[in-house]
């Protein structure tokens, strides 16, 4: 039995008042459909039908996984097949400055989770959130399961003396939740 996902009903999950905008989606390397298609390659057959795709971010390991290993760094480049920009969200910037928001209107955001505090992927999503709200722009989270159940709750809250890029809040190690 494979999951579906919201990503892979865009043409009725998209909201009416977004149609037509300026997209940025905020990707990595598990950000695929059940049959393993990479969720850039979904939205470039939304392009022009339901919005405008303007830009991608990739966190940690990169938007494609060229840094898999850990805590490497990575650099912005442009797209080479759609000439638009590709952002890092972890090299020298951690969340989407206002010029790299500057060129969309909405930011779609596909990134699988496993729940557990100190991966990065929940603080880059709520940093981007804080960014977003910032400059104004819409934020659509396209939820995913959590592949170890998502209900169960362990270790011990963050202590805020601890604070940083693997615990931004005060949350279990395991917080039993989906990044949505």
């Amino acid at each position: 039995m494979s999951v579906e996902l919201p990503i892979d009903h865009l043409e009725e999950l998209w909201p009416a008042k977004l149609r037509g905008a300026r997209v940025g989606a905020l990707l990595h390397p598990a950000s695929v459909s059940p049959t393993l298609i990479h969720t850039s390659r979904l939205l470039e057959q939304h392009e022009g039908r339901l919005f405008k795709l303007a830009a991608f971010f990739g966190p940690q390991h990169g938007f494609l996984g060229q840094t898999q290993d850990n805590m490497i760094e990575w650099q912005a480049y442009t797209h080479p097949r759609l000439g638009i920009p590709v952002y890092s969200l972890y090299g020298e910037h951690r969340e989407p400055t206002p010029a790299m928001l500057q060129e969309i209107d909405v930011l779609l955001v596909d990134l699988q989770d496993v729940g557990a505090r100190y991966y990065t992927f929940i603080w880059t999503l709520y940093l981007a959130m804080k960014a977003c709200e910032a400059a104004g722009v819409h934020v659509v989270v396209a939820d995913r399961p959590n592949p170890i159940n998502g209900i169960t709750t362990e270790g011990p809250l963050l202590d805020p003396a601890y604070r940083s890029f693997v615990g931004l809040h005060p949350i279990a190690v395991r917080h039993g939740e989906t990044i949505g």
